[in-house]
């Protein structure tokens, strides 16, 4: 087994809910093969194809051979949104997460205890903070109860997203109304929907001798959900892209 898929395999899932549901359902539209491997999600950036493959081995879905597990056929089966899938991904969730169920009682759970019980699966930084959301996300579409103190978090965080634009990260109104109060200056008002029409992104696509444009007519403030994760992973992707290609250009 190569190095990296068998530290994914140690590590707790980090990828989006969206992605991993994203990859499942295209599962079942274009069949689950008995053996799963990257090529079976080849639409995907190769980052996106490891954190996948990471992340069936870690939930059980596919074996450190990456043959496909009958749980894996019963997910496939089952129809996305149905009441049936949300038991199979708690079923899936509590088989996989069992350092984090006999450690602390989620439904009355702080984030520090539940950044302790992920941490017990090695993650650290950032890749713990990924692996902590995922969690959460994932709890919450299974339908098992998480105490106000998680789910708080995330809900703060949907509620004032701040978009990258032209590769620059915008303040949250939490940190720009206390930077605001700080200097004694009169903040901007909300923006509204006619305000924040102008969000614009290019990159360079030099093999293609042209360019890329990524344009949203949104408010940024009414951002949720898989709605939010979309736009965060668009916006990702090209700010990945960009950094690579100027990391390979410095390389020359």
């Amino acid at each position: 087994m190569a190095k990296d898929e068998a530290m994914d395999k140690l590590f707790p899932v980090y990828l989006s809910v969206t992605t991993l549901m994203s990859a499942i359902q295209s599962l079942r539209e274009h069949g689950l093969p008995p053996k799963i491997d990257r090529s079976a999600f080849s639409s995907r950036s190769g980052v996106d194809q490891r954190q996948i493959m990471g992340a069936f081995k870690f939930l059980g879905l596919i074996d450190k051979e990456n043959n496909t597990q009958p749980i894996l056929k019963k997910l496939h089966d089952c129809p996305q949104g149905r009441p049936e899938e949300k038991r199979i991904y708690e079923e899936i969730l509590k088989s996989s997460y069992t350092r984090v169920f006999d450690s602390i009682d989620l439904k009355t759970a702080t984030p520090a205890q539940l950044n302790e019980a992920i941490g017990l699966y090695g993650p650290t930084g950032s890749t713990k903070d990924r692996a902590v959301r995922f969690f959460i996300k994932a709890a919450e579409y299974a339908g098992i109860l998480l105490s106000g103190h998680l789910t708080r978090g995330t809900r703060e965080r949907e509620a004032a997203p701040a978009i990258p634009v032209n590769g620059n990260a915008t303040t949250s109104p939490r940190k720009r109304r206390k930077r605001i109060a700080s200097t004694g200056q009169s903040g901007p008002k909300e923006p509204t929907r006619s305000e924040s029409e102008s969000a614009m992104r290019t990159i360079s696509l030099p093999v293609a001798k042209g360019t890329l444009t990524l344009s949203g007519s949104f408010n940024p403030f009414q951002l949720i959900g898989e709605e939010r994760d979309l736009v965060y992973q668009i916006i990702d992707k090209m700010n990945e892209y960009e950094q690579k290609a100027k990391t390979e250009k410095t390389d020359e």
